[in-house]
């Protein structure tokens, strides 16, 4: 198993934080400008032709914000049209999600920053996508040891088991270049996770 260096594990909590925001609700003008910063930008646009332009290009006023909200809205909240459920136990099968009763005993045992795991996400379920990315990446900033090496396995437990077929789901139901870059991303990162263990 390779040894990970505290580099790679801040590197990584960056990514999963990245995609809580995106995931976790609407963003808002200050997450769209961090978006927009050219090296974020240009990472979204190597995983989805457009995205970096769409990202730099638009004219983020008001009405912007707002369809990209609806976008969020029709993809996300709405899951009865759109069939995109942000919380895992709607794509895992009874035996898989099981196991997420596990989860809830992790977190309590773990001494994380609560400046991480933001007051708020208490009004989500803890099997929401948004949520369980701000924990992996608090896991990952946490400055002990044993706990950064727990990513993986909470990993394993709360994403690998449907996160393939959300990102089917997600992939075929938005043309937002947005959306889609960050459904590629997350599979990015998931893939080097798998190969870390090996």
């Amino acid at each position: 198993m390779m040894t990970m260096s505290t580099e790679t594990y801040s590197q990584k909590a960056a990514i999963y934080a990245l995609l809580g925001r995106i995931f976790i609700s609407e963003l808002d003008r200050q997450s769209l400008e961090a978006l927009q910063e050219q090296q974020i930008s240009s990472i979204f646009e190597k995983l989805q032709s457009g995205s970096q332009k769409y990202l730099q290009d638009t004219r983020w006023d008001n009405d912007q914000i707002e369809q990209l909200a609806s976008d969020y809205c029709h993809l996300f909240i709405l899951p009865k049209k759109s069939g995109m459920s942000l919380r895992a136990s709607h794509w895992m099968t009874s035996e898989e999600s099981a196991n997420l009763a596990q989860l809830e005993t992790i977190i309590r045992g773990l001494d994380l920053d609560s400046s991480v795991i933001d007051a708020s996400f208490s009004k989500l379920p803890e099997d929401h996508l948004g949520v369980l990315l701000y924990f992996v990446s608090s896991v990952y900033q946490s400055d002990d040891k044993e706990i950064q090496k727990l990513g993986t396995s909470l990993i394993q437990l709360s994403l690998l088991p449907w996160i393939l077929r959300f990102n089917d789901k997600l992939l075929s139901s938005t043309t937002n270049p947005l959306y889609l870059a960050s459904g590629k991303l997350l599979l990015e990162v998931l893939d080097f996770e798998e190969v870390g263990e090996e």
